[in-house]
């Protein structure tokens, strides 16, 4: 029988009848670590090079010199230093041995539903007994019980069995000495452990009825995994001198609902945003006593609003309140003269479109609506900051209309409880502050009130002297990092925002007037389902805790959700990915104009066509999303060169190449060039042949390499692109396929003879014939794909 973690507290109203004794296994079934893995704890013993290495290699060998010399299976703690400290005096081993006892206290914690069942159990009369597997000795693992369950829990247990004693663990001999001396018969024993041979296997092979316990199901312990690799990525430091801390595991574990949104608001944002609001009170706390009064946190919404929700969750007593300060009204407050007017336009004019820049210099449709017949989108941008630029009288009007609106900006300060004087601290999801930026000078000069700014993440590209801080910034992760780490903050954003349109102006009694945004529906069922669950977890994570370790400081809190959210955003998996296909977003600048946040199709599309060069041209907002189709290698390949800035080249992915005849047919000459076709994905393979100023006709002989062929791209390139790196856009080409019956779109059986034809594109410009193409079936043994040299 296996059970989950949720499972254990009511077990035993499924126990068999006459059962008489409860048996545990300690580590990782009453005892938890809040470590990712065991070995992580000795991080922490001080040694040259990190300790983890050598530690679990004395103990290998400590295991093999027990076995060698006495045939003994298990070993003590000692017997492991002192192999460890070759040279050590008995004292100094000792001294080793209760440094790691004392580690192993300051990161074990009990399990309370295993807690909750062995009360059950001891007001139903039964025996508790502890059996493990384990190199302390029985006091030593009474004194570890008893540190991180209390002495209450301790006294709750009648035996201990552990291994290191009787020379035997549970797979081989342990059982029958614990039979032994319980003096009942087995099948009056309900063994429970994590270990599946250990536990379970063993012990029924004993005739003890067992329970296996298994801590994660299969996803959440890969997403554990891919977490403790995302740290080591992070920070060299981790897993060498500095534990992977894992504090949510237990709270992972009590998880029922495995429908991948709940999945996602619960063990990903549920840690990530209740680790974000400790952090924060901490920080209020901190700034509060500096400056002698309270200081009033604010959070800037719309990307505020799950982390408020937490936060008031957590901290009610605070107070904590939302302000609308969306970039739209904070850039709208900062035109105050013809400088800032002027800096505004260099910035947005070629960014917006006409409606939206004129709305944010508060120009009326009628002082702006002629510019709309100016042709593109660009040129009517363009020709209204030509015109503002040049005109003294619409710039006066837009300085005294920004007047009144740091009016109806006051008033909405005045609307959310913030008075002359004070010092508000606006809370962010991130990542650069820029809100922050604006509204500092404005704030002070209309209400004397000081600002400060605090975010889940901050990078500032150029340092602004404010007072800023990042649960995640330059404190702890380089700027490398960081800047990884901003490249899809957008999948942050959207599952911590609100279903409205963004702020664009107030009343005059400082209500927020906002755009009207039509979001598709599933968005917004899908960001509260995930936002529901967050709130799940923030309000149950302490119950699967008897009592937090003494590791469990905020530190590691931070850098384990550092670690969470960064594996969200390079390693996202397959359930996750099919929550954010879901999602739309906007830029919060007024405009109602929506994107789908992934498109997978499009990214399996460019990557079959180009592989990895196929995002030079264009970055997605959320980039690891579309490549996780593709697998782990291609996520890891593109964390890796974004985490440490790698200068790879798509010629560096060029491996395995196949060469393809071409027949190049030309006015004055023609003949046979091989061309080397290199893969991308899915299978597929990309050939390009130069075309100059000769323009020949170009045959591409797949008939030679393969019976089956399917066609994803035939057409030009223009060379210049391809020097850009830009290579999305293609012409197709006039195509003929000759001794290649076509069975379907693109799916092609070809005869030995078969080519694909392409007419030579129109004009001398420099080009790239590029056809993208997988070879279904192989030409049979004679004529092989050949490997390119």
């Amino acid at each position: 029988m296996t059970v989950r973690a949720f499972e254990i507290e009511g077990l035993l109203d499924q126990a068999p009848e006459g059962i008489e004794v409860l048996s545990l296994d300690c580590f990782d079934t009453l005892i938890w670590r809040n470590t990712h893995a065991p070995s992580d704890v000795f991080a922490e013993i001080d040694m040259t090079g990190g300790a983890v290495e050598p530690r679990s290699w004395a103990e290998g060998n400590a295991r093999r010199r027990a076995m060698a010399r006495s045939g003994a299976k298990e070993i003590g703690l000692t017997d492991i230093y002192r192999e460890m400290l070759a040279h050590a005096s008995e004292d100094e081993v000792e001294a080793a041995v209760t440094h790691e006892l004392t580690l192993e206290a300051r990161h074990a914690f009990a399990f309370g539903p295993v807690v909750a069942l062995m009360r059950e159990a001891r007001r139903r009369g039964l025996k508790i007994v502890i059996v493990s597997d384990m190199y302390l000795t029985e006091p030593q693992l009474r004194a570890h019980i008893g540190a991180a369950a209390g002495e209450d829990v301790m006294a709750l247990i009648d035996q201990v069995f552990v291994s290191s004693a009787y020379g035997e663990g549970k797979r081989d001999g342990l059982f029958d000495h614990v039979i032994e001396a319980l003096g009942v018969a087995p099948d009056r024993i309900l063994h429970i452990g994590d270990n599946r041979a250990a536990d379970y296997d063993a012990a029924i092979e004993h005739g003890l009825h067992a329970v296996h316990l298994a801590q994660f199901d299969a996803e959440s312990a890969s997403r554990l995994r891919m977490e403790a690799a995302t740290a080591r990525i992070l920070d060299p430091l981790c897993g060498i001198s500095r534990p992977i801390a894992q504090a949510h595991r237990a709270a992972v574990a009590m998880r029922t609902c495995n429908e991948p949104t709940y999945v996602l608001g619960h063990d990903i944002m549920g840690p990530a945003m209740a680790t974000y609001a400790h952090w924060l009170k901490a920080e209020i706390d901190t700034a509060s006593k500096a400056a002698g009064k309270p200081v009033k946190p604010l959070f800037v919404m719309r990307d505020g609003y799950l982390p408020h929700k937490v936060f008031d969750a957590l901290y009610p007593e605070v107070g904590a309140r939302t302000v609308d300060l969306s970039r739209f009204v904070a850039l709208r407050a900062s035109i105050k003269d013809e400088a800032s007017l002027g800096k505004h336009l260099d910035e947005w004019s070629d960014t917006l479109p006409l409606p939206s820049l004129a709305r944010q210099l508060m120009l009326f449709e009628n002082e702006y609506a002629r510019f709309a017949k100016a042709g593109s989108a660009e040129t009517q941008s363009a020709a209204l900051a030509k015109w503002v630029r040049g005109n003294s009288d619409i710039q006066r009007k837009i300085f005294t209309r920004r007047e009144a609106f740091l009016k109806r900006l006051v008033a909405h300060m005045n609307h959310v409880g913030i008075a002359p004087g004070d010092t508000v601290m606006l809370v962010d999801t991130g990542y650069n502050g820029t809100v922050q930026n604006l509204v500092t000078p404005i704030l002070a000069e209309t209400m004397g009130v000081s600002v400060m700014g605090r975010y889940v993440f901050l990078r500032e590209k150029r340092r602004s002297g404010l007072d800023k801080r990042g649960m995640i910034d330059v404190r702890n992760y380089d700027y490398r990092t960081l800047h990884a780490l901003s490249l899809s903050i957008v999948s942050l954003e959207q599952l911590c925002n609100v279903s409205q349109g963004s702020t664009i102006d107030f009343t005059a009694t400082g209500e927020a007037i906002r755009e009207k945004l039509d979001r598709k529906a599933t968005h917004n069922a899908t960001r509260d389902a995930v936002q529901a669950a967050c709130m799940d977890y923030v309000r149950a994570a302490g119950n699967a805790v008897l009592k937090a370790p003494e590791a469990d400081d905020l530190d590691s809190r931070c850098r384990a959700a550092t670690a969470i959210l960064a594996r969200l955003s390079f390693l996202p998996n397959a359930g996750e990915v099919s929550v954010f296909e879901r999602f739309d977003f906007d830029y919060n600048m007024g405009l109602a104009h929506t994107e789908t946040l992934v498109d997978t199709d499009r990214g399996r599309n460019g990557l079959r066509r180009r592989g990895l060069t196929f995002y030079n041209d264009q970055r997605p907002q959320f980039l690891s999303a579309e490549l996780q189709a593709q697998g782990l290698s291609m996520s890891l390949a593109n964390f890796a060169t974004s985490r440490f800035k790698l200068d790879l080249r798509s010629t560096d992915f060029e491996v395995g190449g196949i060469q393809v005849p071409v027949i190049l047919a030309g006015a004055a000459q023609q003949g046979v060039m091989e061309f080397t076709a290199w893969p991308t994905a899915e299978g597929y393979y990309q050939l390009r042949v130069p075309v100059g100023e000769q323009r020949p006709v170009i045959a591409v002989q797949l008939g030679q390499t393969c019976e089956w062929v399917q066609v994803e791209e035939f057409g030009f390139i223009p060379l210049e692109n391809l020097k850009k790196g830009q290579s999305a856009a293609t012409v197709a080409a006039k195509a003929t396929a000759d001794a290649m019956e076509q069975m379907s779109p693109g799916l092609f059986r070809a005869s030995p003879t078969g080519v694909l034809i392409a007419a030579p594109p129109e004009g001398s410009e420099p080009m790239v014939l590029s056809l993208v193409f997988r070879p279904v079936v192989a030409r049979a043994a004679t004529v092989q794909l050949r490997a390119a040299a």
